[in-house]
């Protein structure tokens, strides 16, 4: 793992601008999920296994440009674990998203979210992991982007994932390529979120 900086300032005031809840943001950060590296100040998401291990760590730059920000995985991630919400067993539902702002955008447009899992990419091991160590989730609601890659998957997820037993639907944003863009364009929900 990156080692972590003394605070949390720049990560926080980034997920802020990108319209993240602060109260949201704080879950994450107190969770251990969430933290700001030392060296440069990204965003760390940190994907744990059953054990509460941490084997996953992606990041993402506090400094975009265009939109274009650095974003990659810490060497020696697997990509079988993903970032997370720690499942809640009452709970029969998944929810999946592409990327770690995706979920915590839905988790300020929603203030619940119970069981989630950011597959950090388009490849489905994550959600592997997460029904294998989960196995009362039969539902599941694909929450990807609304580009063509991102759109292309949900229908190999949703064809795959039936075949093996499970309720599939898909919950898209009303606007917008993905969850976070549609919570900015959402600008008059900004107001009541602290």
């Amino acid at each position: 793992m990156p080692p972590r900086n003394a605070d949390d300032r720049r990560v926080f005031a980034y997920l802020r601008k990108r319209g993240i809840a602060a109260q949201v943001i704080r879950q994450f950060m107190n969770s251990g999920s969430l933290y700001e590296d030392a060296v440069h100040h990204n965003c760390v998401f940190v994907g744990r296994d059953h054990t509460g291990q941490a084997r996953y760590a992606g990041l993402r730059g506090t400094y975009d440009r265009d939109g274009k920000g650095f974003r990659g995985d810490v060497s020696g991630s697997d990509k079988n674990i993903g970032f997370a919400i720690p499942c809640d067993p009452v709970s029969d539902q998944v929810r999946v998203f592409e990327a770690p702002i995706d979920l915590m955008s839905y988790c300020t447009l929603h203030r619940s979210c119970c069981n989630a899992v950011a597959l950090c990419g388009l490849y489905d091991g994550a959600l592997r992991t997460y029904l294998r160590n989960n196995p009362q989730i039969k539902r599941i609601v694909l929450c990807l982007d609304m580009d063509t890659p991102g759109q292309e998957t949900a229908e190999q997820l949703r064809k795959k994932y039936a075949e093996m037993g499970y309720e599939i639907s898909q919950e898209k944003p009303r606007i917008g390529k993905d969850w976070n863009e549609y919570l900015q364009k959402g600008k008059h929900w900004k107001g009541t979120m602290n």
